[in-house]
């Protein structure tokens, strides 16, 4: 358990120091400048996205300064732009200019506010924190007043606003509420939190007039119906701030304050993800990332790192389109460190594992090696001595000579391996093959450097199975065998422990330790064929035991019988006093006689059926003429059981060509069966058809369901279906399995079905035994 731990520690320390240093730069915000340019970088891969068609702005642009003069200006100019917007009945108005200085025209300015209804007026901070605040007259008729802060990053852009700033909403946010009133209403975010703008594209997308076009009248004043107007300056050099798709030459606040009017309106602002994501991802890509990867070979470590950089690249991409903001860099570098760090730290345990195993090797068997390696070790030795040799190098050169002398070894054991016909396999105990021969790695699908049980569970052993036999092997108790099945193929698997003694040879032989495990795979079909055919054969005997049983009970029961009706009709025609007795006990003696003759036929017939010595003799018979005869002495019987007989035949029938006492035989046995078995009221029909190339015979009678679970067996020699015979008129159980013989004996077949409705017997002879 302490190893485990360990182990443990190991394989999360690299990842843990790595996301250790990785949040304290995080803390000190070294990754922002990086941060930010992935932020540009997603906007622009992600596209332009459509402003809110609800967005105009007129602009103070450079046209309007060259032909109305230098900014800023008089309220003149502000009051003739009220008066040509209020005529085109806007939504609302923001004037993204801060009007503090109270003048001479602030009146008639006022009164421009208020016949529009709904201007909203910026509000400003100075320097100290004071606030600039439009002048009390046109403060007093505003519609709202907004605030016009903004804060840019260290690149110059504005990535997120206050709503909400000492109790003064955002110029967007009021234009929006002031929208809301005489538009549909509009939903909004929380404004105690950052509010992210989602820049919709470049800002020559968004409608656009120039402020002294406005003023001369010369845009229709349905480009400003029901819209939210925002009026500021837009030309170059006065108040610029870029955009992640305007930098040169940039966007101005005015923009801003438009991107966050179609934010709002769109319900696309951009959200973060929860708080507890951090520590999540540090956890998860330092620690977690490092036992993934400590756990993976050297390619699938760097591909993973690549691949994780990448994908959380595309994901960053992906969640900017749904809304979220995620952080690029810092998970990218996150990750791509933690990669780095445990490819070095591998690296450096694989060296000073290397030198240790090397050593240890080198003391336990370098008195082993043959002359020729002796001879090679003393011209190393002289190499490192004179300096012609980097003394670094003595472990890989005695690594060297020890490889060549296990590699001899190693060839011949491989080679003996190779050549048995069955499986082995050695892992250590982590499951890890170091060795398979052919056989094995056929059969269980693997090669050197997999994962055993990868490929054994759940194929061809449990997890609970791997588990416990696991546990067994470290026990040092034997492991019992597992014999299984594999694609038409029985194979024996055995788990047997590999036993080393320690690299020093003192303690090599007093505590050996199991060091892993070696797996032997034998095919066994041959085995468990004989097995098979052993347990088959019993149970065949069994059951020619449970029959033999049966046709004793069965052949006793029907001689015996016979035998005392006939005694006791011996006696009785004894004592008879009259002619009409004594007919009546002769009768009652034939009859006994008659059914143990038919008794001993039937397993006579059935004998030399069975010992094909039943001659065949075929001869023409015409269908239309004998079928009707042969169920004619049937039709009485079934009328004294008010049972109904039919026959049809096809018309047109060929002639048949076959044994004719054979076919009455089966026939009569059928018909004999369908009355027995036929309730009162019920139909018995004979039918003889024609599907090439066979002829069809049929008898099918109502009133009497035979199990599927029995129709295989209704053909076995003295066989009766339990509790079938309703009116117990008993019988010997060979009459079906003489039938199914006599039909052989023809050359055809014979098929039977049954459901609630009618048991139906087809028997099919071919046509080669017919003539038209």
């Amino acid at each position: 358990m302490k190893r485990q731990f360990r182990e443990l520690g190991w394989r999360l320390l690299p990842g843990g120091i790595t996301a250790l240093v990785i949040a304290s730069l995080t803390a000190l915000e070294v990754w922002r400048p990086l941060e930010q340019i992935a932020y540009n970088t997603l906007f622009q891969l992600r596209g332009a996205i459509a402003w809110d068609r609800s967005v105009v702005i007129v602009g103070i642009d450079d046209r309007s300064l060259r032909d109305l003069g230098p900014f800023p200006w008089s309220r003149q100019q502000y009051i003739q732009l009220l008066s040509v917007l209020t005529k085109a009945e806007p939504s609302v108005i923001a004037l993204n200019v801060v009007l503090t200085d109270q003048g001479p025209q602030d009146t008639r300015l006022a009164t421009a506010v208020q016949q529009q209804g709904r201007v909203v007026l910026a509000q400003a901070w100075d320097g100290i924190g004071g606030p600039l605040l439009p002048s009390p007259p046109l403060g007093k008729v505003a519609f709202a007043v907004g605030q016009v802060y903004k804060k840019q990053d260290s690149d110059g852009l504005t990535r997120k606003i206050d709503l909400q700033l000492q109790g003064v909403p955002a110029l967007g946010l009021a234009a929006v509420q002031g929208y809301s009133l005489v538009q549909a209403p509009v939903e909004l975010p929380n404004l105690q939190t950052p509010f992210w703008v989602n820049w919709p594209g470049p800002v020559r997308q968004l409608q656009h007039y120039s402020f002294v076009d406005v003023i001369h009248q010369q845009i229709s004043p349905q480009a400003f119906k029901d819209k939210i107007v925002v009026v500021g300056v837009t030309a170059a050099g006065l108040d610029s701030l870029p955009t992640p798709f305007d930098r040169n030459p940039p966007a101005s606040g005015t923009h801003l304050h438009a991107a966050v009017i179609s934010t709002l309106l769109q319900h696309n602002s951009l959200r973060l993800p929860p708080q507890p994501w951090l520590l999540g991802l540090f956890l998860l890509g330092g620690p977690g990332l490092s036992y993934v990867l400590s756990r993976w070979s050297t390619e699938r470590q760097i591909t993973l790192g690549l691949g994780l950089c990448g994908i959380w690249s595309i994901a960053s991409l992906l969640l900017l389109h749904a809304g979220y903001l995620m952080p690029v860099v810092l998970p990218i570098i996150l990750f791509s460190t933690t990669t780095g760090t445990v490819l070095l730290e591998e690296r450096l345990r694989e060296n000073a594992l290397l030198q240790h195993e090397v050593k240890q090797l080198w003391q336990a068997h370098h008195q082993d090696l043959v002359a020729r390696s002796h001879s090679i070790l003393r011209s190393e030795q002289t190499h490192w001595q004179t300096g012609q040799q980097p003394a670094s190098m003595q472990p890989v050169a005695q690594l060297a000579l020890l490889a060549k002398q296990f590699g001899r070894s190693q060839s011949a054991q491989a080679a003996i391996a190779r050549s048995l016909s069955i499986g082995l396999l050695a892992a250590d105990l982590d499951g890890l093959v170091w060795f398979c021969n052919p056989m094995a790695a056929k059969w269980l699908e693997i090669k050197v450097g997999d994962r055993l049980h990868a490929q054994l569970i759940p194929r061809w052993l449990s997890q609970g199975q791997w588990q416990s036999d696991l546990q067994m092997l470290r026990q040092q108790q034997p492991v019992t065998p597992h014999e299984l099945h594999q694609d038409g193929t029985w194979f024996e698997l055995k788990l047997e422990p590999l036993l080393y003694g320690s690299v020093e040879p003192e303690i090599a032989k007093q505590s050996p330790h199991l060091d892993g495990l070696l797996l032997v795979l034998e095919d066994i079909t041959a085995r468990k064929q004989i097995e098979e055919n052993l347990s088959h054969q019993m149970q065949e005997l069994q059951r020619m035991n449970l029959l033999k049983d049966d046709f004793l009970s069965t052949v006793s029961h029907e001689l015996r019988s016979p035998m005392a009706n006939m005694k006791m009709a011996i006696y009785m025609l004894k004592i008879a006093k009259t002619q009409e007795q004594e007919d009546h006990y002769f009768r009652i003696l034939q009859a006994e006689c008659d059914r143990e003759i038919n008794l001993i036929n039937d397993l006579l017939d059935l004998q030399r059926l069975e010992a094909a010595a039943k001659p065949f003799n075929p001869e023409t018979i015409d269908l239309n003429d004998w079928l009707p005869r042969l169920v004619e002495p049937f039709k009485e019987r079934a009328s004294n059981r008010q049972q109904s007989v039919q026959v049809q035949i096809l018309s047109e029938l060929p002639l048949l060509v076959s044994d004719q006492p054979s076919l009455e035989r089966v026939l009569a046995e059928l018909l004999n069966n369908a009355c027995k078995y036929t309730p009162p009221g019920g139909e018995i029909k004979a039918i003889a058809g024609f599907n090439s190339p066979y002829i069809e015979l049929s008898v099918s009678n109502s009133g009497s369901e035979i199990p599927d679970i029995e129709l295989t067996r209704i053909f076995e020699k003295f066989y009766r279906i339990p509790r079938n015979d309703r009116w117990k008129q008993g019988g010997t159980g060979l009459g079906l399995a003489l039938v199914k013989k006599l039909v052989e004996h023809l050359g055809g077949m014979i098929q039977v079905t049954s459901d609630s409705e009618h048991t139906t017997f087809t028997i099919s002879l071919p046509t080669q035994l017919s003539q038209s």
